[in-house]
Formats: C-alpha cells, structure tokens, sequence
C-alpha cells in the first residue's frame, strides 16, 4: 500500500541502527588490511615493517651438499656469495638464488635463498669494464655514458691487467638484455694535497676506533664540511691527510697511509692544532728556510694591514739596471721613470 502525503501529516523519518561493537570490530579491521595492503608499511602493533614483498638475488661460485629443494643447510656449504653475477676478471658465477622477503635488505646468509646454476637459467651475458686516470672525487666523474667535465673513460677486457695509472674502475654486466647500472670503485689512493688539517667536532658522540666504519663516516663529514665538496670514500682525502675529531670524551687524530697495501688511519707521531699552540710561540727560528712560498698562501688574504716594514726590513739594492727602477741605499730611496728620469727622492735629500 503506498503512502499518500495529505496537509498537515508529516511522513515518519526511518530510524537509523547502530551496528553492534563486533560488527564495528570486523569493518575496522577490514579497513585496516585494505589500508595495508595499499601502503608500503604497516604497524605490528610494535613497530612499523615493510608489507611489500621484495626479490632478492645472490650469487655463488660454488655449493655442496645442494638439496632437490634448491637449498643448502649450512653456510659454509656457499662459495664466494655475493650480490655481483660475475667474478673481478668477468666470469658468470656459477650458481644463482633467489629469496623473496618483506626486508628492506638482502639477506646475508645464503641458507635463506633457493639456488640454481646459472648454466640452465642464463642464456646471453656480458661485461664491459673502464677505468679513468683521473684523481677527481667520486660525485664529480661521472661514469663512461655520462663522464662529468674533463673526464676521460677507458675501456679494458675485464680479464685484463689493471693499469697502474688507474684511480677508478667502472663496471657494468648484462644478463638476458638487462643490463646493471655501473658500478665504480677506486683502485688507486692518490696523495693528498692542499687540505691541510681537518678539524671537526661531533657532538653528543664518544670516540669510535680509528679505522671503524664510524670513524670514516665521520672523516667525510669532516672533510665535506672543511671543503664543501662531497666525498664519496674515505680514500679520496689520499695520503697524508689528516683529521682531527673532537668528539664528547675527547679528541681523535688519523693520518692515513699504505701500510702494507691497505689503505690505514694511524694515530700520527706528532700533531699540532689550534688547541695546543701557545700564542707567540711560533716564531721565524721555527720555520725552515722556503717551506713558506706563494702556493701556500691564500690570496688575499696578506695586504698591507698585516704587514709592518721598517727600513732595516728593505735590504739595499736597485729593482733594475734601467728605465722603470726603484734603487735603494742606506740613506735614500728614488723611484725612476721609463726614460730613467728621476722622479722621487725619499730620505736624505742633500
């Protein structure tokens, strides 16, 4: 029977039901799994973790005790495991795997992955190896595709003997058409020039060990922050540099040096900074005879401000035989003109 509108009668609004507390419940949590499903993390209800599922692949040159299952049960049943397809001389690793995992990072135990030689899964290979001669810091050489300014890239069989001339090798291999991008690697320390001693402080941390991964992390924040410049590799200051960290327990002094063909922070014999020079203390009688030339001044930064000169400081003598010339004796100073006139007399005028 339909409902006929009449003056006056006002139609019953329909009365809205509240779902019970486990419907509410259930479409909460519907919501929250569509949420996740959408989004690259999701909370536990401890801590946020990835929900995405990533392929991961690694590499080995040999396996023993390989079951049917493409797995193996120790670690040390893996050979040369690594993340590269090929050896340093480019030869395809015989063996790959594969693990698949919700981790923002690659496994490092090769138990976790399902193998396969890489004879029966790999079909076209290639490697293609450059080097470059240049000393430049890594942010600024590029690679061969896109060599940044003045940079010149040389290509080498992979199998072929490293030149010595080399600082940094570039690698790039192509499976089945897909190709890696390059990877560059220094191969060469060059010796350090111009940098002086780099001071740094870096607050709220107590001193790491000389050659940990926390101190050459900090050795490139302190080399960019001293330079401006961005460092890639701790081995881009070269030899002789030196870095002194001031950190909350103390300071830390590094040199680094080839000791032995490894590339070493020691703790320097003998370091002079700011904090342990007395001021006055360093005096001509300390500095050695031409250690101090124009390369080892910045410009500008000595002008007549800095300078005081008494005539005992001007040694006698004349600028030129001829034409243009200051000539100075014990008594006068005269400047002549391209003509060799005299111009001006200073001193003892009779």
């Amino acid at each position: 029977m339909a409902l006929i509108d009449r003056p006056g009668f006002a139609r019953p609004s329909p009365m809205i039901v509240k779902p019970s507390p486990e419907i509410e419940r259930r479409l909460k949590e519907l919501e929250t799994g569509v949420k996740q499903l959408s989004s690259p993390v999701a909370n536990n209800g401890t801590s946020w973790v990835p929900t995405n599922e990533v392929l991961y692949i690694a590499y080995a040159s040999a396996l023993s005790n390989l079951g049917d299952n493409g797995r193996i049960t120790n670690q040390s049943d893996c050979t040369n495991f690594g993340y590269l397809p090929f050896t340093t001389s480019g030869t395809l690793y015989a063996y790959r795997g594969r693990l698949v995992s919700t981790s923002v990072y690659a496994s490092g135990d090769p138990t976790d992955y399902i193998w396969e030689p890489t004879s029966t899964t790999i079909t076209a290979t290639s490697y293609v190896r450059h080097y470059t001669t240049s000393d430049a810091l890594l942010s600024a050489i590029g690679d061969p595709d896109t060599p940044g300014s003045g940079i010149t890239w040389t290509s080498i069989a992979p199998a072929a003997a490293i030149p010595g001339t080399a600082y940094w090798l570039a690698d790039k291999f192509t499976i089945d058409g897909v190709s890696s991008a390059w990877q560059i690697y220094p191969v060469k320390t060059g010796v350090s020039t111009n940098l002086g001693i780099i001071s740094y402080t870096k607050s709220g941390y107590n001193k790491p060990t000389l050659n940990d991964s926390t101190w050459k992390a900090d050795v490139l924040l302190a080399a960019a922050a001293a330079t401006g410049l961005t460092y890639s590799v701790h081995t881009e200051l070269g030899y002789g540099a030196v870095v002194v960290i001031t950190y909350d327990n103390g300071k830390l002094f590094g040199i680094l040096r080839d000791v032995s063909g490894v590339d070493t922070w020691q703790v320097p014999a003998d370091v002079v900074d700011g904090d342990l020079v007395v001021d006055g203390t360093i005096t001509t009688n300390q500095i050695a005879a031409n250690t101090i030339r124009a390369a080892n001044i910045e410009a500008g930064t000595i002008t007549g401000t800095e300078v005081t000169m008494t005539p005992a400081d001007v040694g006698a003598g004349s600028s030129s035989s001829s034409g243009n010339r200051m000539v100075i004796n014990s008594s006068t100073v005269k400047v002549y003109d391209s003509s060799g006139t005299l111009r001006v007399t200073l001193g003892d005028l009779s």
